[in-house]
């Protein structure tokens, strides 16, 4: 299979657990909630195929509760198979968005729709790994990590600024401040990428994690601050709460990450 990602070739993610994956199950089950929320009205075919997957995920992510060590591989790829689905069902409402196909317009933007389906092969990646038992940690792969995160941590500050009434003058302007570190981060993170192909371990790199972690800690807890003052319907905003809680915990995701990286740069 094909995977359209030129910034990641293998996550950072050594013989990924159950709890990885589960991670991952709730991310794809909450991105088929938010195309459901985005369709217009008239998509009614659209509506119950994001809905299908929505439940398709919730069942596996039950499951994945009480998956015996014996079916652990077996559970993998039924995974695997319902996420290319997903990413399909993703990349063909993508091309129907930008192609101007939806006549009553809807809530999904073409950015939205394609950071979903980035998410979706990176958990295809995650899977894959697990089913291969890779224990090896591929050097050249942490700048990869890092620009794959750091460009979706740059997409949620586009997405809450979008979704931000105009009246939160203060809000909208730390988000954008945000988005403008972030998008700088993935700019220095693409020129170490070049630098470090065959990788060695500089200073220089070891100095940029800790910038990236400095601000996604920042981020992660403006991010947990909004999710609260959303939930309490205490800012002026059409973000949903679930969505405000999604973006929080892959923030938390990457700090995890960040974590892992740190560890094998110390060795």
């Amino acid at each position: 299979m094909y995977l359209r990602v030129p910034d990641l070739l293998v996550p950072p993610v050594a013989n990924p657990t159950m709890d990885e994956i589960r991670f991952w199950l709730r991310i794809m089950m909450e991105h088929s909630l938010f195309m459901q929320l985005g369709f217009p009205c008239t998509e009614a075919n659209l509506i119950r195929q994001a809905n299908e997957f929505q439940k398709n995920f919730q069942s596996l992510l039950k499951e994945s509760e009480t998956v015996p060590p014996s079916q652990f591989m077996a559970f993998v790829e039924r995974a695997k198979i319902l996420t290319e689905n997903l990413r399909k069902f993703k990349r063909r409402v993508l091309h129907i968005i930008i192609t101007c196909g939806f006549k009553l317009g809807g809530y999904n933007h073409p950015l939205l729709i394609d950071h979903i389906s980035r998410e979706a092969e990176y958990f295809i990646l995650v899977l894959e790994k697990a089913q291969k038992g890779k224990s090896e940690y591929p050097f050249h792969s942490i700048i990869q990590e890092n620009v794959f995160w750091l460009r979706i941590m740059g997409d949620h500050a586009k997405f809450i600024h979008s979704l931000l009434d105009q009246s939160e003058r203060g809000l909208q302007h730390t988000v954008k401040a945000f988005s403008d570190e972030y998008d700088l981060l993935l700019a220095q993170a693409r020129d170490l990428e070049g630098y470090l192909w065959d990788f060695q371990k500089i200073p220089a790199l070891i100095r940029f994690q800790g910038e990236v972690k400095a601000t996604t800690t920042r981020y992660r807890d403006f991010k947990a601050q909004a999710a609260e003052l959303v939930d309490k319907c205490a800012i002026l905003s059409l973000i949903p709460a679930p969505l405000a809680d999604h973006v929080r915990r892959e923030a938390e995701h990457f700090l995890m990450i960040l974590e892992t990286i740190e560890g094998e740069l110390a060795h």
